[in-house]
Order: structure tokens, then C-alpha cells, then sequence
């Protein structure tokens, strides 16, 4: 059976290691690398980490769109954010978002903002404007 994917599945407390590494921000490789660390017969690929990551992933999402991630988890850390949307088409029009902390140090530090516009940077090229502020300390 050597080569088959069967070989190389996780187990479930395999997949918990994964889990546990994938919410600490651990790479894919370094997962690999842990898992085949603790069992020297592990035969497992990245293909199965990427696997198991997407699975996870999907998992977490439960059933919600793209959107509805990114506007649960602006809601659950707090931030700061708005949108327009266009309501004839139901597609979103602009989003602007901050961080909590960064609206303090801004009301600490009004006076100085770096604004830098970037087109087209991302895959569906749509512009992204970063403003960076400065604190007294630099």
C-alpha cells in the first residue's frame, strides 16, 4: 500500500494538533514538520495538511459566505466598520474598517497620517487604501 492516501490520513488527534497549530498561525510545513516529529511512521504530505486545513476551514465557516466571515469576525474583535452596498445588485460597494487600539491612537495623535492608495493590487482588483498614523514616539 505503499503510496496510497490511506496511509497518510490524519487521525483525529492528529487533526486536533493541526487545529491547534492552524489557530496559532503555524504554517503548513511547520505543521508537517510537528506531526511527523511526535510519529516517526507518519507518511503524511502537505497535500493532506492543505486538506485537512480547507476541511477545517469549511467547517468553521458553517454554510456562511465569504462576506459573512469577514463582517462576523469585524463584529466579534470589535472593530469599527462600515459599508454602502448596492442594493439592486445586493454587492458590496465599499468597506472601512479599524481597529479599535488604532482609533485610540488616533485620538491620541490626530495630526499626522500617511495615506497610501494602491489599485489593483488583489485578485479582484479593487483599490485598497491604507492610512497609517504617527505617534509622537514615531
Amino acid at each position: 500500500m505503499e503510496g496510497h492516501p490511506y496511509l497518510g490520513r490524519l487521525s483525529e488527534s492528529k487533526i486536533q494538533i493541526m487545529v491547534d497549530m492552524f489557530a496559532q498561525n503555524a504554517k503548513s510545513w511547520d505543521i508537517l514538520a510537528e506531526l511527523k516529529n511526535r510519529d516517526s511512521n507518519n507518511v503524511s504530505t502537505i497535500r493532506t495538511i492543505y486538506n485537512a486545513r480547507k476541511k477545517h476551514m469549511t467547517f468553521e465557516r458553517s454554510g456562511q459566505s465569504q462576506m459573512q466571515v469577514v463582517f462576523s469576525f469585524l463584529n466579534d474583535q470589535e472593530y469599527f466598520f462600515d459599508y454602502r452596498a448596492n442594493h439592486a445588485t445586493n454587492e458590496l460597494a465599499d468597506l472601512f474598517f479599524a481597529h479599535p487600539g488604532s482609533l485610540d491612537r488616533l485620538r491620541a495623535f490626530p495630526h499626522v497620517l500617511l495615506m497610501d492608495a494602491t489599485y489593483q493590487t488583489n485578485r479582484h482588483g479593487l483599490p485598497l487604501l491604507e492610512i497609517v498614523g504617527v505617534t509622537s514616539t514615531s
